[in-house]
């Protein structure tokens, strides 16, 4: 996609373990804790002028764990959170598919599930992304896999899972990110020097 100067730039934010508490599946809007350092640094990556949209697998439906309607529920919840923090989140695409789900009508092989580019695509439609000056954020590989698929500048956080991957891989990460950084608030500080470089 051509950059066009009318067309929005975007940070993607994976969900558990990069702006809330990784706690598993969750299954109750107690369980929904925004991390401190992912309200600062929405507010300054707002501040520079991009979109925040949040991107996340949520293969609990999928499982059985908790049905769609509840998932809604909760990132909704999670959304006016966040609001009322003076950190606003433009939009929120779920995935609630698994090939191997328990729930029939969502075990399939979709599109949308990261590290394929369905959420991101769908976003890119309603919002008028470009995503050449675009960013996303996570602490799975899958998120970075997705970053690679679309040629987008990928940022891993050792936050959530984060930390156990890096580990577990004794730092050698693959698909290899651009940047691994401390947290989102890391993440969003060096945006910001990025964005002071090209102005």
């Amino acid at each position: 996609m051509k950059s066009d100067k009318s067309m929005s730039k975007a940070i993607f934010l994976d969900r558990d373990g990069t702006i809330i508490e990784e706690m598993g599946y969750i299954n109750h809007f107690s369980r929904i804790k925004p991390l401190p350092e992912a309200v600062k640094a929405i507010k300054l990556l707002k501040k520079l002028g991009f979109k925040i949209i949040v991107i996340t697998n949520q293969a609990g439906v999928a499982k059985g764990y908790f049905n769609e309607r509840q998932l809604v529920e909760m990132n909704n919840w999670m959304l006016e959170l966040f609001e009322k923090k003076g950190a606003s989140i433009d939009g929120l695409y779920y995935c609630p598919h698994h090939p191997e789900g328990k729930i029939e009508q969502y075990r399939i092989d979709c599109h949308c599930r990261k590290p394929k580019p369905g959420m991101v695509k769908k976003a890119v439609v309603e919002f008028g992304i470009d995503l050449t000056k675009s960013f996303i954020i996570g602490d799975r590989l899958s998120d970075i896999a997705l970053a690679k698929s679309l040629r987008m500048f990928s940022i891993f956080v050792l936050t959530g899972y984060g930390t156990g991957e890096y580990v577990r891989n004794k730092g050698n990460l693959s698909p290899k990110p651009d940047l691994i950084l401390n947290n989102i608030l890391q993440a969003a500080q060096v945006i910001n020097k990025f964005n002071l470089m090209q102005n």
